[in-house]
């Protein structure tokens, strides 16, 4: 979308519209529920998160016994669920015990009841407006790093066989779906001007972390770079596994990386026994990921080892 004035382009002005008419919803959501309903979502909230990020842990521990399914990937299913579940339940208790606003006695009773809400109501709607920024931002990183990928004419060929048979013939990789596009386009666009510098200010999710998604794009976009990367002493160790080398040479999981069919790849079996085996783990832990990509992304000459004294 083309920018207006100010610097705030179509994207950032239709997200902050959207943002005010929904924080004026759940003001007017807040009236109508009253002070004490809203006081009750926002525990649910509270209690959700709580609960879905300590439990989901354990839970997923448990269940594990009785599943191959990756208990990292487990463990964030079972948070999800386990969030759903206590926000409704907590959310109905509310909803049972407290009356609405226009149940209360007509006068200052009421009046007081639905702009105590209204106030809680719109401070509720800021904070999930927060949170879907928060959302934005992250995802859409995410997505740049998998256009970046795209861009790679690596991603559309198969690593030759480990026993030097041709490889076989994989499909070319389909563009970027809409969605990703739009992820990463909101996401540039949220972070432009002087609302891209307080949404930054107020996000507090470790700008680290946006770094290296960052770096991540960078890499997989340029062969050299992925080579360089693949070539950092902290990577062999992990190639070198045997789990992990029958990893690459697996042409049913190059073609679902290639046409993102991440739910079969979730159930691979191949992949499944590697995310669960502990020495792979372990190296994992001691992987230090960012120093990899500072090390693709530095020019070659710039080496230690290749630097003249």
């Amino acid at each position: 979308m083309s920018a207006f004035a100010g610097g705030v382009d179509g994207y950032q002005a239709t997200f902050f519209l959207l943002a005010i008419l929904f924080i004026a919803f759940t003001a007017w959501h807040g009236w109508r529920m009253g002070i004490m309903r809203q006081i009750i979502s926002v525990l649910a909230l509270a209690a959700a998160y709580i609960i879905g990020y300590f439990g989901g842990t354990n839970l997923a521990s448990i269940l594990h016994r009785f599943t191959n399914f990756p208990e990292g990937a487990l463990a964030v299913i079972c948070a999800g669920g386990l969030g759903v579940i206590i926000y409704i339940c907590i959310s109905l208790i509310g909803v049972i015990a407290f009356k609405k606003t226009a149940q209360q006695k007509a006068g200052a009773m009421q009046l007081g009841y639905g702009i105590s809400g209204a106030a809680c109501g719109a401070l509720y709607g800021v904070f999930l407006v927060w949170i879907a920024v928060l959302a934005i931002r992250l995802l859409g990183s995410v997505a740049e790093a998998e256009i970046a990928f795209t861009k790679n004419p690596r991603a559309s060929h198969a690593p030759a066989p480990a026993d030097g048979s041709a490889p076989k013939a994989t499909p070319v990789p389909t563009p970027p779906p809409a969605v990703v596009r739009q992820l990463a386009q909101m996401k540039q666009s949220l972070e432009q001007g002087p609302a891209g510098a307080m949404v930054q200010q107020v996000d507090p999710i470790p700008g680290t972390l946006y770094g290296i998604l960052h770096k991540l794009g960078m890499m997989v976009s340029d062969d050299k770079r992925v080579d360089r990367f693949l070539s950092y002493p902290g990577v062999k160790p992990l190639l070198a596994h045997p789990k992990i080398a029958a990893l690459q040479n697996d042409p049913v999981i190059t073609r679902d990386i290639i046409n993102r069919n991440y739910l079969a790849l979730l159930r691979n079996p191949r992949i499944v026994t590697a995310a669960n085996d502990t020495e792979i783990g372990e190296l994992m832990r001691k992987f230090e990921f960012e120093k990899a990509l500072d090390y693709a992304l530095r020019p070659p000459d710039a080496d230690p080892a290749k630097v003249a004294p």
